[in-house]
């Protein structure tokens, strides 16, 4: 090798290792904030989640024990004994054999569950049948576009602040229209009925109910704008083949359009129910897990266990609990995607 060939070579590998020192300080920033606010937090969350630790003493290790704590149960044949001598059934005695560790976090879990089931039941069928209606040429539609998505961009704390006033059960607008209506029916007929006074964050019965109306109306202008662009991308072509066909509107909403935007289905079914089983701020501001734990749910436990009662090591245990439930059912999800969404 000539001595030029030597110094070109030479250049060229100082070249390329410079460019390599360049991407690695681009990257630096990034890798910085994902190992400092990230991957360290999460290892940390998982060394404390083996530990007993109380924020004030050094963390014991426990290993299992906090998982055993949130998950396990005892067999109490004592309490069965006595429910059988008191006279209750069977199966009401068997539910006495076994006792919870924890009952708080089924209670929390079960909460959790039913406010998931009920957001994505009141947000997602709403939020399609407001798309296909607004996936229109008429004059007008841009307004109520935006109209119905404001709620997305708006503050949880302020949404939260508004709907305390709109839950009220003396001054709120939801009884205040109730009265209204009771008193038009009384006028109307004769009757006698008493203005209905629902506590809506006060009761057990509604409190839950009421935080699934609030966060349903708050997530439906999302998922609307998601399914308009899915319908927009529907061709035009087959839509009009099959009305030229015969095929009624109903028929062509079964059997091309539904089945066409199967994938963006499924994509607001997985989003939205990865964060509507991270609910927190809501219960949080408007009815700190009450009344009677009716509205507790299992990021708002593990916020009590850790940060309230200074219980680091079975909050975190929680938080990975926490975690494996949204793998679980996303992984459940995606297997399940197999057998009903429709691939381009």
């Amino acid at each position: 090798m000539t001595a030029s060939a030597t110094v070109r070579a030479s250049s060229a590998a100082s070249r390329q290792r410079r460019e390599a020192l360049d991407g690695i300080l681009f990257l630096l920033p990034n890798i910085l904030g994902f190992l400092i606010f990230f991957a360290g937090p999460l290892i940390l969350s998982l060394y404390y989640s083996l530990t007993d630790w109380d924020l004030f003493n050094p963390p014991k290790f426990v290993w299992l024990r906090n998982f055993v704590q949130a998950l396990g149960f005892q067999i109490q044949p004592a309490a069965y004994q006595t429910a059988i001598a008191q006279g209750e059934g069977f199966f009401a005695a068997l539910g006495k054999l076994l006792a919870s560790n924890d009952p708080l976090f089924w209670v929390a879990l079960r909460n959790t569950f039913v406010y998931a089931g009920g957001v994505l039941l009141l947000s997602v069928l709403p939020a399609f049948f407001l798309a296909y209606l607004l996936n229109s040429k008429l004059r007008g539609m841009t307004f109520f576009r935006g109209l119905y998505y404001l709620p997305v961009v708006a503050s949880v704390v302020g949404i939260s602040l508004v709907y305390l006033w709109i839950f009220d059960r003396q001054s709120g607008a939801i009884n205040f229209v109730l009265g209204s209506i009771t008193t038009l029916i009384n006028r109307l007929f004769g009757t006698e009925l008493a203005k209905p006074l629902i506590g809506w964050l006060n009761d057990p019965d509604w409190a839950l109910f009421s935080l699934i109306l609030m966060s349903a109306w708050r997530t439906v202008g999302y998922d609307m704008v998601i399914f308009l662009a899915a319908l927009q991308g529907v061709p035009h072509s087959l839509t009009e083949a099959a009305l030229v066909d015969g095929a009624s509107r109903g028929t062509i909403l079964r059997k091309i359009i539904i089945p066409l935007i199967t994938p963006t289905i499924f994509f607001i079914l997985v989003t939205n129910l990865i964060e509507v089983l991270q609910i927190f701020a809501e219960p949080y501001i408007m009815t700190r897990g009450g009344p009677a734990n009716a509205t507790l749910t299992i990021v708002m436990y593990l916020y009590q266990k850790g940060f309230q009662r200074f219980q680091m090591g079975y909050g975190s245990a929680l938080a990975w609990l926490s975690f494996a439930i949204i793998f679980i059912i996303t992984t459940i999800q995606f297997r399940a995607s197999q057998r009903w969404v429709v691939e381009d």
